[in-house]
């Protein structure tokens, strides 16, 4: 038999290297001033590796809006609210203030020292082949003389940061860059992975047209402004324009925006970085009223629509999406604290495969939808559902998706990095399966798994071929026979039938 260690080595490697780029938003940093737990003010943090877990901390800046990244542990390197970088200790890093200068820093930063006042303008990312190494990107806000006040976006930048400097406490090497200037700038910054499996697409739309900016990040730098023009126009000029994102699976846009436009809905390419098929749907409820939030199931097929007070699902599957519609609820009119409003706002997809939802507001409570996957009123999606530790400043943060890699068999798939299997997600536990025996040098495999009332137990190997798909009882083992099986290692996921207990899933070694 080969020796066990030099097999585990070479098959855990790549595997681990994907699964460091996984947990990049498995901490999630909110607040709002001031300091004062009491009273329920200050920040909040979210830890979601694995279940959810909050806890208070004291910070002189908060992150009402906010970039941050996570390291492959799931823990905090480096948060935002735009107007300092901060470490995991909450410090200041070296170089780490100063960011957009102009009006707005000299007012809410450096006078009130608090956030920088833009909503979905700040977006970090790995720097693809570069541990410890981090792109920072944000909008600088604007005022023209008034009254009346008129704000608009008109800088783009990019800020380069060493997390590895100053004994790990970081260092700004490279800030406020001016990667682009334009008047009507869109407060919506996002990204996906490149279809290669390790760049990045980096995406700004403009206001008042139908063009989107990209920019592709990879190991050598930042590419970019590609322009486009998509077929479909936005009238937003303002700072604040809704939400835009991409789908888990990449392939498909959506955007929102406080404007009677509606839902804007495009196929996209990760290979050539192009947006495709546009479609625009009609605003869901009073043409009148605000849309404010966006997100996409974890499948990647139900589009969830916030619009201040009523919440909205649409399959993207369907042939006619406009019909799909379904009202999921009506603000029931809860205020927090007894005093403020609890309406609907942004949403973004957590790693524990939930959807959460801010209020327009400083209030404690995040709504959630629990089962994004389900259909309709299946989803079950609860207002006020989770209380925080603090009061949150009106936004999420920004994160892109993590857990998607390579686009298999496209023209751009050369790097040879393969994503984990399809149904195998990082935030699962894994070992939480029992296999005896593991490693195994041939014959059978007993998995021993949460009895519930059954379910389906799936092999996949690293390139997420699947080569076992069963229907597992309730007796909570099942036998697979994997003398047949090459060398190497193998997921081994059971997906529960209901919502009663949770998937499962482990690393199962083959060595001959």
């Amino acid at each position: 038999m080969k020796d066990l260690t030099t097999i585990i080595y070479c098959i855990f490697l790549p595997m681990l290297s994907l699964q460091a780029q996984s947990k990049g938003d498995f901490t999630w940093v909110m607040g709002y001033p001031p300091n004062d737990s009491a009273g329920g003010f200050g920040g909040t943090i979210l830890d979601f590796s694995p279940g959810i877990n909050m806890r208070f901390f004291n910070t002189y800046t908060f992150v009402g809006n906010s970039a941050q990244i996570c390291n492959e542990e799931g823990q905090t390197v480096l948060y935002t609210n735009g107007c300092k970088i901060l470490n995991s200790e909450h410090e200041v890093i070296s170089n780490g203030d100063g960011l957009n200068p102009g009006q707005f820093y000299d007012f809410w930063c450096d006078r009130y020292e608090v956030d920088y006042g833009s909503h979905q303008g700040l977006l970090a990312l790995p720097l693809p082949g570069h541990p410890d190494k981090y792109y920072l990107f944000h909008l600088a806000l604007y005022r023209l003389p008034g009254p009346p006040w008129t704000e608009y976006l008109r800088d783009f930048y990019s800020t380069r940061i060493d997390m590895s400097a100053n004994n790990g406490l970081g260092a700004v090497v490279e800030k406020n860059r001016l990667m682009l200037q334009d008047t009507n700038l869109i407060d919506n910054v996002t990204a996906v992975r490149h279809g290669n499996g390790r760049d990045w697409w980096v995406v700004l739309p403009r206001g008042a047209s139908d063009l989107i900016y990209t920019f592709l990040l990879t190991p050598e730098g930042l590419q970019g402004p590609f322009e486009q023009r998509i077929g479909v126009s936005t009238s937003v000029r303002e700072f604040s324009g809704g939400q835009i994102v991409f789908s888990p699976d990449g392939s498909k846009f959506a955007r929102v925006s406080a404007s009677p436009d509606g839902i804007d809905i495009f196929n996209f390419d990760r290979c050539s970085g192009k947006f495709s098929c546009p479609r625009r749907l009609p605003p869901p409820d009073d043409p009148r009223g605000a849309l404010g939030g966006v997100a996409i199931s974890p499948n990647s097929r139900y589009l969830y629509v916030s619009a201040t007070v009523k919440m909205f699902q649409y399959d993207l599957w369907a042939g006619d999406i406009a019909r799909s519609k379904v009202l999921l609820g009506e603000y029931d009119n809860f205020l927090s604290n007894g005093q403020l409003w609890t309406t609907f706002y942004q949403q973004r997809l957590a790693p524990d495969g939930k959807i959460y939802m801010s209020a327009p507001n400083g209030v404690k409570y995040l709504h959630v939808v629990h089962q994004p996957d389900s259909a309709g009123l299946a989803c079950d999606f609860r207002q006020h559902d989770l209380e925080l530790p603090t009061h949150n400043g009106f936004c999420l943060p920004n994160f892109p998706y993590f857990r998607l890699y390579d686009a298999p068999n496209s023209p751009c798939d050369t790097l040879g990095i393969d994503a984990p299997a399809a149904e195998w997600q990082p935030w699962l536990p894994v070992d939480r399966l029992i296999l005896q025996p593991n490693p195994v040098s041939s014959g059978q495999v007993t998995v021993r798994y949460s009895p519930c009332s059954g379910g389906r137990l799936n092999v996949y190997d690293l390139a997420g071929r699947r080569l076992l798909s069963a229907i597992a009882g309730q007796e909570g083992e099942y036998t697979i026979d994997c003398s047949d099986w090459p060398t190497g290692m193998y997921i081994v996921s059971f997906m529960p039938n209901g919502s009663a207990c949770r998937p499962e899933s482990a690393k199962l070694v083959v060595a001959r």
